[in-house]
């Protein structure tokens, strides 16, 4: 990922801001098919990956995400938390934990920042660069006969999508060293298909030359 000003910054002692306390987390149903769009990736702030942030900030988008069961999407359904987030280069992370950015950034909205909880439960940062003509990394579920109910009656109303896997993650264009996977969407719900016998040739429309492997079934997890 390109940055346009890096800074290595020397390890600080220096004050960190405590993230507003956290909130009992309730179970919220989801029906099937809910215009959520897919879940997203969420990472905590890495000076090392996205430089200085007093230096960066501005590059940065604040974007609103809702948490649904500990998970993160731009749609919502009754019960989700607003959180804001910041977006850069197709990436999303949580605002940097130092003092000094409370209040920094004018066009955040401190009413939706992150909990314990959030920072908690996100991604660490990890040393990989992503092809930017990938795309937004897209969430894939496994699919449910209870969310999705019994794949005879209902694969018609499914549309068979392809995306590029590289380094375990799902994207909708291809690049170099992406490998073709097909799966199904409804609406805006993206689900591999089911894992049954039957299955197979079923679906004329389903390129059976890129469906899953195993190892996609095991990565994937369900919604919530």
């Amino acid at each position: 990922m390109r940055i346009t000003c890096l800074v290595t910054l020397p390890l600080l002692s220096a004050a960190i801001v405590l993230p507003t306390k956290a909130s009992a987390q309730v179970n919220i149903s989801v029906a099937f098919g809910s215009r959520l769009g897919p879940e997203i990736g969420v990472f905590r702030y890495a000076p090392e990956r996205l430089g200085d942030w007093r230096a960066n900030y501005r590059n940065w988008r604040p974007v609103t995400l809702y948490d649904i069961n500990g998970r993160y999407y731009r749609g919502q359904v009754r019960g989700a938390r607003p959180i804001q987030v910041y977006s850069y280069e197709n990436e999303y992370f949580l605002p940097p934990q130092d003092r000094a950015w409370s209040g920094a950034d004018r066009r955040y909205d401190d009413r939706r920042q992150p909990t314990q909880d959030d920072y908690g439960r996100v991604r660490t940062y990890a040393r990989t660069t992503v092809d930017p003509r990938l795309g937004s990394e897209i969430g894939v579920l496994g699919y449910s006969a209870e969310r999705a109910g019994d794949w005879r009656r209902n694969f018609r109303r499914w549309t068979p999508v392809t995306v590029y896997e590289v380094n375990g993650r799902y994207y909708p264009r291809n690049a170099v060293n992406a490998r073709p996977v097909q799966i199904y969407r409804y609406r805006s719900e993206y689900f591999l298909p089911p894992n049954d016998e039957g299955w197979i040739r079923a679906d004329k429309r389903f390129n059976y030359h890129h469906q899953p492997k195993d190892d996609d079934r095991r990565r994937v997890r369900n919604r919530p």
